[in-house]
């Protein structure tokens, strides 16, 4: 009889400790990983195919948005996640005096977008530019060393992404 008890409380100890290794996930509820942690260091190396700078893109005015890193020097790749995790991947190249850089993108969940970035702010070091996915959306895109620099405003010290009906706040 003692060795039945004993039995008993041995089990039910292993299967409360068991227990106590599952987790719970709940739909709503349990934290998400964020998927920007997969992506490689990022460091600006002007010159060198080892570049690699911020790159983002409001997609549509609906919130959804892009962050990523455009990679290399006058030609690369460029890799990232939509805001709701989709992993996404491109190419990018340079322009010249009187040609625009292109990108284009292509995520996991059918999105594809293409864009001529036209514009630079000098004192940023910031490309900025527009274009179209495949359902018809607008695309505002930026990219460049001190992109983040470039979307905080005068009053504010938080960069955002103007993404939709409010600012998208970014770090």
């Amino acid at each position: 009889m003692l060795r039945d008890a004993f039995l008993g409380v041995s089990i039910l100890f292993l299967s409360q400790a068991a227990m106590a290794n599952e987790t719970l996930n709940l739909d709503g509820l349990s934290p998400k990983t964020n998927p920007k942690a997969s992506l490689p260091v990022c460091e600006n190396v002007p010159y060198d195919k080892a570049n690699c700078v911020r790159a983002l893109a409001c997609i549509g005015t609906d919130g959804v948005y892009f962050d990523g890193q455009a990679h290399g020097w006058d030609t690369g790749i460029v890799i990232g996640f939509l805001d709701d995790g989709t992993a996404c991947n491109g190419e990018w190249v340079a322009g010249g005096p009187q040609t625009p850089g292109r990108a284009s993108l292509i995520c996991e969940n059918g999105m594809e977008a293409n864009v001529l970035y036209h514009t630079l702010n000098n004192e940023t070091g910031t490309v900025i530019g527009s274009g179209l996915d495949n359902q018809g959306r607008e695309i505002t895109a930026w990219s460049g060393e001190k992109v983040l620099q470039f979307l905080t405003g005068p009053d504010d010290n938080t960069p955002v992404l103007p993404c939709g009906p409010a600012p998208i706040p970014i770090s």
